[in-house]
């Protein structure tokens, strides 16, 4: 026996009202998703890149230690060149106990023109004591620039979402391909049933 019951046609487009809004919400959600992943893949990199030059910073520190001590400023200035000459760094100053200037960059300047609000481009300073032993002997700031340009990283990550993007596009074709085949089938069996 079978049950040939009519659905109303408002109930069918209530349906599919109800479909496509779920949808829009759904497509909404994906992709609010992907750039706030992207987002904190950056922020996650960036403060890679921070802990690393931090790191670097600390031997940097050492390295200056034995030139303060031994007096040897060629050697603090020639350290300085070849530290500024990194693309990640903006500028290096080397400070003695009373914050006085005893090697510097060509980039340094005033730290109310780098850092203030008015300044050209987004510098992170990081500072660290240069000390033998405990005795204090200066201190070495650097400027690291948070382009991410400059950070191979930065390039894999964004190549990797895009991937991830055109993914996310390819399945939600594929599901609605399937979708409208399933339809088709859906509705050819119906009308093999009917007498």
């Amino acid at each position: 026996m079978q049950n040939n019951i009519a659905i109303p046609s408002s109930t069918s487009s209530y349906i599919k009202l109800l479909q496509l809004a779920i949808s829009v919400v759904g497509i909404w959600f994906v992709l609010h998703s992907w750039v706030q992943t992207s987002q904190q893949g950056q922020a996650i990199l960036q403060s890679q890149a921070e802990q690393l030059m931090r790191e670097n910073l600390i031997t940097l520190s050492q390295a200056a230690a034995y030139l303060i001590e031994n007096d040897q400023l060629d050697g603090l200035e020639q350290l300085t060149r070849n530290i500024a000459a990194s693309p990640f760094l903006y500028d290096v100053v080397f400070y003695d106990t009373n914050g006085v200037r005893i090697s510097w960059s060509e980039a340094s300047a005033a730290a109310r023109v780098m850092y203030g609000k008015f300044a050209n481009q987004s510098l992170v300073p990081l500072v660290q004591e240069i000390r033998s032993e405990q005795q204090l002997l200066g201190y070495i700031k650097i400027s690291l620039q948070p382009d991410t340009k400059l950070n191979p990283s930065f390039a894999r990550w964004q190549k990797l979402m895009q991937h991830l993007l055109l993914l996310l596009l390819a399945t939600g074709l594929i599901g609605y391909l399937l979708r409208r085949s399933f339809s088709r089938f859906s509705r050819q069996s119906v009308r093999l049933t009917k007498p």
